[in-house]
């Protein structure tokens, strides 16, 4: 190449096109999260999802104070009527965003007709509720299951604007 300061800088540059990026909230900065390379990012009414072939991580927020185990369960019980054979298989209390939460497994056929796991997981700070919602067909979990737990472990609850 005749211009190797391009060359080294193209080359510098081609880390960053694979490399995590943060998503921040739009609504007022009040979450964060790390979105792995190659998922797409779709504004969501309420929320946003992350895409990657057949699996998605959901952030919903809600408002209104309660538990995160009630939050879960709320969320749970809207799956039925879209997922034939919805059944819970674990859940208990977690750590989510830095804070208490709640979550629950479940396995169905999801409306694409697809054997699936679904997470949900929630938070409450304040008067806000966040919950997450990832989900894989069981036969490929393994592939998306890195991507997905690093999803949910790198949620935050920034504060942002109330």
């Amino acid at each position: 190449m005749r211009h190797p300061f391009l060359a080294a800088l193209m080359l510098a540059a081609v880390p960053l096109v694979y490399a995590q990026t943060t998503y921040t909230d739009p609504d007022g900065g009040r979450y964060a999260l790390q979105v792995p390379p190659g998922w797409r990012v779709e504004a969501q009414s309420g929320g946003v999802s992350f895409l990657k072939g057949p699996a998605y991580a959901s952030v919903m927020k809600v408002s209104g104070r309660g538990a995160p185990k009630g939050l879960v369960e709320a969320i749970g019980q809207k799956f039925p009527s879209q997922w034939p054979r919805f059944a819970g298989t674990s859940s208990g209390d977690a750590l989510f965003g830095g804070k208490p939460g709640a979550y629950a497994w479940f396995t169905g056929v999801n409306p694409r007709g697809t054997e699936a796991g679904v997470k949900i997981v929630a938070t409450v700070d304040g008067e806000t509720g966040y919950v997450l919602m990832i989900s894989a067909p069981r036969s490929d979990f393994a592939t998306y299951k890195g991507d997905l737990e690093q999803i949910e472990a790198s949620f935050r609850v920034t504060g942002g604007r109330q």
